[in-house]
């Protein structure tokens, strides 16, 4: 097995992760600490400019749906929030 192939089959065991479980690997879970750090490899080689182009596609993907689950469950987090919030509000008004 080349090292393209085993980099490309760590990128879709990530990229099957994050789609499965819609969030990043965590470093609190012993069992994806290999995912995590192969990320954490990867981007920070991204971010000196040493990926080249096959990789830097796959990577600057699997970053930008990263960030795109990210800003979803945040915008979930506020509007559940702001639910309790006015839910709140309302009881206040009946008391």
């Amino acid at each position: 097995m080349t090292q393209d192939e085993r980099w490309m089959k760590r990128y879709e065991e990530v990229m099957v992760f994050i789609k499965s479980y819609h969030r990043n690997s965590s470093r609190h879970r012993i069992e994806e600490h290999d995912m995590l750090n192969w990320v954490k490899a990867n981007r920070k080689r991204m971010n000196a400019s040493q990926l080249k182009e096959p990789r830097l596609g796959c990577l600057k993907n699997c970053c930008r749906y990263r960030n795109n689950i990210d800003a979803r469950t945040s915008m979930n987090r506020i509007g559940e929030k702001s639910a309790v919030g006015w839910l709140f509000l309302v009881y206040l008004q009946w008391v």
